[in-house]
């Protein structure tokens, strides 16, 4: 007999930012499945559990964000989004220019872009090493030249000014005592959470199986099958999300796909947003920074 839920998530579950933490459980797991517990009674109780000793963790995730995302960090943010979607638009609007060295400037910088798409919606931690890994790009021999023939040299470094600014303050915040203090409970009750979440599913694999085995209620059958659809649905999400940072598969012996030692993540990183879209405000920008030079010069 197959059990019901057999895909491996403990690893998985392990490497996952705070922010991606609570929204497995919130959106993947908690609502959709709550609608579906009046009908398998012998799951509600551990279901309940879950819902509570998660509410403490989100209680936890909110004191920590609160205690770390100032008005100025969130500033800087801003800012440094904003100069980077300056930087893309400019970059675009100059195939339009009659010059062919800008065209061709433009087009291969264009390259670059798609390296860095969903850098403008990503929460402050993966930002972090987004726009790190752009602007050392820009530095390099291959861009950079691309970059001055466009003349934004300027508004590049401008980028860097108001990156290396929020890294700053953004570092200071994380190790305040409070938000230290804050980190190490939501370490301990993350455990919990997944440990109450992997009870969940033993109930759910013995409730299948004891179906199965006997009474073969139809009605048990198609409702169980609708909680692993979404409980599997939650895992490849956040199997995508650890794609997109560039994390392998982990398994649970502790190994990658690639068979390599995963490094222990269980406790949280620093704390970050979830993916937002920043309300841009243009920074002003000199007007000299920004006249594109003739071919050539």
């Amino acid at each position: 007999m197959h059990k019901l839920i057999s895909i491996l998530f403990k690893s998985l579950l392990r490497k996952l930012h705070i922010a991606e933490h609570a929204d497995f459980y919130e959106r993947g797991i908690i609502k959709p499945l709550i609608a579906l517990m009046s009908a398998l009674p012998m799951a509600s109780g551990v279901f309940n559990s879950l819902q509570t000793v998660y509410q403490k963790e989100d209680d936890l995730f909110k004191q920590s964000q609160a205690s770390i995302l100032t008005p100025d960090i969130t500033a800087l943010h801003e800012k440094r989004i904003a100069l980077l979607v300056f930087f893309w638009h400019y970059v675009s609007m100059s195939k339009y220019f009659d010059d062919a060295a800008l065209v061709q400037a433009t087009d291969k910088l264009l390259f670059l872009k798609n390296n860095y798409k969903e850098l403008p919606l990503a929460n402050y931690t993966d930002a972090n090493g987004l726009m790190t890994n752009f602007l050392e790009d820009c530095e390099k021999p291959e861009w950079a030249p691309l970059i001055q023939t466009l003349g934004l040299t300027a508004l590049v470094v401008k980028m860097k000014t108001a990156h290396e600014a929020f890294k700053d303050l953004y570092t200071d915040r994380s190790f305040d005592k409070t938000h230290i203090a804050q980190m190490g409970k939501i370490s301990e009750i993350r455990t919990e959470v997944d440990a109450t979440f992997d009870a969940f599913v033993n109930i759910l694999n013995a409730a299948w199986t004891t179906n199965e085995l006997g009474a073969k209620d139809a009605t048990i059958r198609t409702n169980l099958l609708e909680v692993k659809e979404h409980i599997i649905a939650a895992i490849h999400q956040a199997e995508i999300n650890l794609a997109r940072r560039g994390v392998h598969k982990v398994k649970d012996d502790g190994t990658t796909d690639e068979g390599t030692q995963a490094p222990d993540t269980t406790n949280p990183p620093a704390p970050e947003t979830p993916p937002q879209q920043p309300d841009i405000t243009i920074p002003p920008i000199n007007p000299e920074d920004l006249n594109p030079p003739a071919a050539g010069e």
